[in-house]
């Protein structure tokens, strides 16, 4: 599963093409953003590196073949399809995102001001852990329905099918959705440390950071498009 993933970005005619249309689109959203003044600029290049992420994440989802290792990741031929796709992967991942930043702004606001600028006491304590881990799980849960939700959303092209829980429930139930979540997932956490790493080295580890995160990108939509694949 892990092989199959990391080489999938690397495989057909124009990989070496699409990788650097995708590491010169990440280096732009980088370099708009350090600029500040433009950063409502990198919006652009973000949407479409979403749009591809979500492209990914259609294909794999779609093919039988990618336990043999044949079929290769799309490109970036079509820049409309992928500004839709980067709008409603955009949208969708907000909406999803949406509950568990409120939960987090409550548990920890409402600790803050509950403590007054006072030394923390027992209680203060008390409900940050309590309120953290309620945080926690209620991300994890929405972390869990994304995925199948944007698959639900590349395949129909309508917002509301990743609201529509009927239309995936078969996968989000299935073992094998899980193993390829959890897959996802533990490769996003090492390409995070890896990312932060470079990103220590000043600039040149940040052009690195912004390249591998890119191509981790890819890895990890390839990993949930295969999970919900394999959950049929």
């Amino acid at each position: 599963m892990f092989r199959e993933a990391l080489t999938y970005p690397v495989r057909g005619e124009t990989a070496e093409e699409s990788l650097l249309v995708g590491v010169a689109l990440a280096l732009a959203t980088g370099l708009l953003v350090r600029l500040g003044v433009l950063a409502v600029l990198a919006v652009a290049p973000l949407v479409l590196l979403s749009g591809y992420a979500l492209a990914v994440l259609r294909e794999s989802a779609e093919s039988n073949r990618g336990e043999s290792g044949v079929d290769a990741p799309p490109g970036f031929a079509d820049l409309r399809e992928l500004a839709a796709d980067g709008v409603r992967a955009v949208v969708v991942t907000v909406g999803y995102l949406f509950v568990p930043v409120v939960a987090l702004v409550i548990t920890v606001g409402g600790a803050a001001g509950g403590a007054g600028g006072r030394p923390a006491t027992p209680g203060t304590s008390a409900l940050l852990l309590g309120g953290g881990t309620v945080v926690l799980v209620v991300s994890l849960a929405f972390a869990y329905l994304l995925p199948a939700g944007l698959v639900a959303v590349a395949r129909t092209g309508r917002l509301r099918s990743a609201v529509a829980p009927a239309r995936f429930r078969r996968t989000m139930t299935n073992a094998r959705y899980f193993v390829g979540w959890v897959a996802a997932l533990v490769v996003g956490s090492v390409a995070g440390l890896v990312v932060g790493a470079l990103a220590s080295f000043g600039r040149p580890g940040e052009i690195g950071a912004l390249a591998v995160g890119f191509y981790a990108v890819v890895v990890v939509a390839r990993l949930l498009g295969r999970g919900v694949a394999r959950a049929g």
